[in-house]
Parts: C-alpha cells; sequence; structure tokens
C-alpha cells in the first residue's frame, strides 16, 4: 500500500493531474477546447503545457483524451487523420526554453467527417515514459484532412493527462 504511515512507509511518488482544453462553465454541462477549423494540412486542435510546480522524473504517465471531429463543407464525406503527441519541455537554470522531440502517442488515427457529422472518440491509457523522462511536458492534437474538407475539431474538458514521478530536488 502506498502512502501507509502506520507501516512507516514513506511514498516517494508525486501525482500531478492537469485536465485538458478548459473553456468558458457550459450550461449542460459539457466543456470543450476552443475550436480549431482544419483542412489537408497538419493544424493544432490544442496545444497545452502540462506543467505541475515541481520538476519530476517520471515513472508512469496516463492519458485520457476525448476529442469531437466535424465536418462543414456541403454535403462532402472525407477522411481525416488525427494524432496526439507529447514532448519535454522546461526553462533551464539560465532561462531557455528547453525542449525535446515530440513523440507520437497514439499512432495516426483516420476518421470519416462529413457533412454536420460528428465523430467522438475517447484514447485511454498508459505512455511508455522511456522517450518522455521528465516533466513538464507539451502535449498536442494534430488533424488533417485527405481532401480540400474543411472540419473542425475541439478537445472535452473531461480529458487528462496524469504524471506520477519523483521530484527532481533543486529544480
Amino acid at each position: 500500500m502506498r502512502g501507509n504511515i502506520m507501516r512507516g512507509a514513506i511514498d516517494p511518488f508525486q501525482t500531478y493531474v492537469q485536465h485538458l482544453g478548459a473553456g468558458a462553465i457550459a450550461t449542460d454541462g459539457v466543456q470543450y477546447s476552443s475550436t480549431a477549423t482544419f483542412g489537408t494540412t497538419n493544424a493544432e486542435i490544442l496545444n497545452e503545457l502540462i506543467s505541475p510546480p515541481f520538476h519530476l522524473s517520471l515513472k508512469e504517465v496516463e492519458v485520457s483524451f476525448v476529442q469531437k471531429f466535424e465536418g462543414l463543407n456541403g454535403s462532402l464525406v472525407a477522411t481525416m487523420n488525427y494524432y496526439w503527441e507529447m514532448r519535454p519541455e522546461y526553462i533551464n537554470a539560465q532561462g531557455s526554453v528547453v525542449t525535446g522531440t515530440y513523440i507520437n502517442l497514439s499512432g495516426t488515427l483516420s476518421k470519416a467527417v462529413g457533412t454536420l457529422i460528428t465523430s467522438e472518440d475517447t484514447l485511454e491509457g498508459y505512455i511508455p515514459v522511456g522517450s518522455i523522462p521528465a516533466a513538464p511536458v507539451r502535449i498536442r492534437l494534430m488533424a488533417s484532412g485527405l481532401n480540400a474538407s474543411v472540419a473542425t475539431g475541439k478537445v472535452k474538458n473531461n480529458s487528462y493527462v496524469r504524471l506520477v514521478g519523483i521530484v527532481i530536488p533543486g529544480s
């Protein structure tokens, strides 16, 4: 049992959870990020820095993503691709932003979208931390259409990133 004081065990791990896509309070209880419009080139639907108040040497990353896409263009029915990425990003002692390479978390996923057809998916799971050894991290959702389509995307606010790790002293 983690953190059991009765046994004298000390849990060295810290947990930090950040929900994605915060926006205005919704009257129906369903809150989304800002809507992004995209076409045939990759566009960012969401880009957020997950920045706990301490630097973490990561041991575990859990994610739950709910993204919603909708086609906008006449009677168009088309295919679109999307994927989630994450990279380490922090400010070093000299005050410079240090970034790592984006790591694809989900693989590229394809969906059919059409005029006013909505597609909402949930992706959940644990991410291997070998390529993302420390936090803070930046996470983003990218999307593009395969034809000359226009669509929108947004992220539901019950999406989250949970980081578990050991605090890096002096950071």
